[in-house]
């Protein structure tokens, strides 16, 4: 099986746009008056509008629009906004990258002129994946915090896609939650496209500050629970640190990212702190534990009154990797980073962890790669500078593999970020690569590796 690199960011095509091209829409809405805004409705978006039916009549979409159920009043937007947002928007690959190549996704949507689909600012993200499916937010919205948009779920199998409503704001809101970071995790419980999404949301104490409480959000995509989020309540056994003058603990909890371990298990990962892992998602009461980083890895958890907590994913990651019928987690982290050391003698590591045992440790790996060998590496010197790599990315198909980013931002030329893939136990680099043309550069691509392309038109 082979694996692609992905770039979180997605990349928005408007198809009404291409057919407002040329007419002064920004020039002729500054000066409209309402009734030339109305002018403007009449004699330009609705023959675009025209155009883009007559466009979408003669050319049927390339990809499966499931429409989901709507069991219940899932939030403050009815079921014919989330079916125009399904029938405008076909998400795509810009193109197929040759392995380990960077791919980004593409929506093209084609959604009329006043639907209020247009009145939020276009933006998707891929929050999580698991084998054929990938689960994005557009919109701004978030969990928590309001916002116009939805979820939509991806099938690479299939060739489908989803529109998945927001959760309930009267039982989720910013005065009853926190947002736990990372963003909602889809997994693939029943073969070939049956999934599950979830979000984990811990609630607020009576500071406003987030507690182990938490309601446990989950969106079946078939059998009799389909159609709306079901909520349950769960304990989370976060760290914490105890005030010198309270003796009401904080807990401090931030999850970077989120992946699957198995068929059964959700992983919720503070590249600080440590993991929180729930063994079996499935269950009636799902549980969690915590396990932390390795010793060699703590960081001082008290954020910066000015920097916050920083940007660890620029300097570690972690994913869930499966060799037969065994699933290993690995940790890799740019030791020294940050703790005073010289770039030159900060070293890539990496660490195990078996997702399945609760008593497993983490392990170190038996080698590391120090940036001045790698700066020493002749391929790396053909290419580029000595420069500080960045959003270290472990390979999920290739034992001791990981991918860096490097940014010459003095080379003028180049069309975004160089992407190396590394050989740990060699010490040699096996490659190095550019976005393809056309892919979005700025800012840096917030990178995963994935094995969806394998799936791509499987189904039959």
């Amino acid at each position: 099986m082979e694996e692609v690199l992905v770039d979180r960011y997605v990349i928005f095509e408007d198809e009404l746009a291409k057919d407002l091209r040329g007419k002064e829409m920004e020039a002729e809405l500054q000066r409209a008056t309402k009734e030339l805004m109305r002018r403007y409705r009449e004699e330009v978006e609705l023959p675009a509008d025209e155009i883009l039916l007559q466009r979408k009549a003669s050319r049927p979409s390339a990809v499966k629009k499931v429409a989901v159920p709507l069991t219940g009043n899932c939030d403050d937007h009815d079921a014919d906004f989330y079916s125009q947002a399904l029938d405008g928007i076909e998400p795509h690959l810009r193109q197929v990258a040759d392995p380990p190549g960077l791919n980004s996704l593409v929506l093209r949507v084609s959604w009329p002129g006043d639907s209020a689909l247009r009145r939020f600012p276009t933006g998707a993200f891929i929050s999580s994946a698991d084998h054929n499916l990938l689960a994005l937010y557009v919109g701004p919205y978030r969990p928590i915090f309001a916002g116009a948009g939805f979820y939509l779920v991806y099938d690479a199998w299939a060739n489908s896609v989803a529109v998945v409503p927001q959760l309930p704001s009267r039982s989720i809101n910013v005065f009853s939650h926190c947002n736990i970071g990372a963003g909602v995790a889809v997994l693939r419980h029943n073969l070939p496209s049956d999934y599950i999404l979830v979000e984990l949301l811990p609630r607020q104490d009576n500071r406003g500050l987030i507690s182990t409480s938490a309601t446990f959000c989950m969106w079946w995509s078939s059998g009799p629970a389909a159609g709306r989020w079901i909520q349950k309540e769960v304990v989370l056994p976060l760290p914490s640190e105890p005030e010198e003058d309270s003796s009401q603990p904080d807990y401090n909890f931030c999850a970077d990212t989120i992946f699957t371990a198995g068929t059964n298990c959700l992983c919720w990962v503070d590249l600080l702190q440590g993991i929180l892992i729930c063994d079996h998602v499935l269950d009636h009461h799902p549980e969690f534990r915590f396990v932390a980083l390795p010793w060699e890895c703590s960081v001082n958890i008290k954020p910066d009154p000015e920097g916050g907590r920083g940007m660890p994913d620029q300097y570690r990651s972690m994913r869930c990797v499966r060799r037969g019928d065994e699933h290993i987690i690995k940790f890799i982290s740019m030791h020294g980073h940050g703790q005073g050391a010289d770039i030159s003698d900060v070293a890539l590591m990496i660490w195990t962890l078996d997702p399945c045992d609760p008593m497993s440790k983490w392990k170190a790996g038996k080698t590391s790669f120090r940036i001045s060998d790698l700066w020493c590496d002749p391929i790396y010197k053909r290419e580029l500078p000595p420069r500080t790599p960045s959003c270290p990315v472990v390979s999920l198909v290739q034992d001791d593999v990981i991918y860096i980013t490097v940014e010459d931002m003095l080379n003028t030329e180049a069309r975004g970020p160089c992407m190396l893939s590394l050989d740990m136990n060699k010490h040699r680099v096996l490659s190095a690569f550019m976005p393809p043309p056309r892919s979005r550069v700025y800012p840096l691509p917030s990178i995963f590796a994935s094995t969806f392309t394998t799936y791509l038109n499987k189904f039959s």
